[in-house]
C-alpha cells in the first residue's frame, strides 16, 4: 500500500490546465510511495474531500487544490516528516503565495482576504495552514471527525479548530511553499468576493457548534450574539467601503461591498441554530 495519498479536489479535472501541471510536480517530487486521487465534479469540497479519503490507502493524507502549483520537489516530503516524528502535530501545511506573474488584481485580493502566508525558516504554530497544501494523519482525521461536507467555505477553519480541541497542534513547516492562483479578472474576484461572504454567513448561521458566533471585540465588550455579529460585520463592511473610496482604492472598495452583500445575503437566507461553541 501506497504511504500517502493525496486527495486532490476538483470541479472539471482541468482547472485552466493547471490539474495537469499539478500532477508534473507530484510526479516530481522525493516521495515516491504515494497515490493520486482526484475527485471530480463533487462539491463543495469538503464533500469531495471526503469522497477521495474513503478511497485513501496511505497512512498520511495529503491535500491540494487543484489551483496550487507546488513550489518544489521536496513539498510532500517536508509536510509528511513532521507528522511522523511529533504525534502532537495534527496538520501541516505549506506556505501560500501568489504566483509569480500574479497581476495586481490577483495580489490585491490575496492582501485583502489574508490568503497568503510568507515562507518561513522553522516551524510555526499558526491558522494558515490550509488545504491549499496541507497533510494529516489519516487517522486523526477520522479521529476529529471528517470534513463539514456542507460548508461553502470555511472548511479550513472548520477543520483547524476541530484538530486544536481534540488537542493537536497546527503548524507551518519550513522552506515549503505552494504557488495558489488567484481569478484574474475584475468580475471572477468579484463572484468570489460574493460566496466568500455567503459562505461566511452560512457557517456562523447553520455550523454555530463548529465556529461559534465569531467574537468580536468593540471598545470593552465582547459581541458574540447573532445579532451583534450581523451588525458588526455589516457596520464594519460599510464604513471600509467610503474609506477605500477616499483613500483611491476603488477596487478595495467593490470588492468589500460584494463581500459584504454575500453576507447579507446569506445571513438573510439561510436559517439559524442555537451556539454551543466554546464561551
Amino acid at each position: 500500500m501506497p504511504k500517502v495519498s493525496i486527495v486532490i479536489p476538483t470541479l472539471d479535472g482541468s482547472c485552466k490546465g493547471n490539474v495537469e501541471r499539478l500532477l508534473g510536480d507530484i510526479k516530481r517530487q522525493t516521495i515516491k510511495d504515494l497515490e493520486v486521487i482526484l475527485v471530480k465534479g463533487v462539491r463543495p469540497n469538503g464533500r469531495a474531500r471526503n469522497e477521495g479519503v474513503k478511497k485513501a490507502q496511505g497512512d498520511y493524507l495529503v491535500f491540494i487544490d487543484d489551483d496550487s502549483i507546488l513550489g518544489h520537489e521536496r513539498v510532500i516530503e517536508n509536510l509528511v516528516s513532521p507528522l511522523e516524528k511529533d504525534k502532537r502535530i495534527g496538520m501541516t501545511g505549506a506556505s501560500t503565495l501568489c504566483p509569480k506573474d500574479a497581476t495586481w488584481l490577483e495580489k490585491t485580493f490575496a492582501r485583502m482576504r489574508n490568503l497568503e502566508f510568507p515562507v518561513v525558516k522553522e516551524t510555526v504554530d499558526t491558522d494558515h495552514a490550509k488545504h491549499a497544501c496541507c497533510a494529516l494523519r489519516k487517522e486523526v482525521y477520522k479521529g476529529v471527525g471528517w470534513e463539514s461536507d456542507d460548508l461553502i467555505t470555511g472548511t479550513d477553519d472548520d477543520l483547524r479548530q476541530r484538530l486544536r480541541r481534540a488537542g493537536y497542534g497546527v503548524v507551518v513547516v519550513p522552506e515549503t511553499w505552494v504557488y495558489n492562483h488567484m481569478d484574474k479578472t475584475l468580475f471572477a474576484i468579484m463572484r468570489k468576493s460574493l460566496r466568500m461572504g455567503l459562505g461566511f454567513a452560512y457557517a456562523c448561521k447553520v455550523h454555530p457548534e463548529i465556529f461559534g458566533y465569531p467574537r468580536v471585540k468593540l471598545l470593552n465588550y465582547q459581541i458574540k450574539t447573532a445579532p451583534g455579529v450581523l451588525l458588526y460585520k455589516l457596520v464594519a463592511g460599510v464604513f471600509k467601503i467610503p474609506i477605500y473610496l477616499l483613500s483611491l482604492r476603488p477596487v478595495h472598495a467593490i470588492l468589500e461591498a460584494f463581500w459584504t452583500a454575500g453576507f447579507l445575503y446569506g445571513w438573510l437566507k439561510f436559517p439559524s441554530r442555537q451556539c454551543r461553541g466554546n464561551s
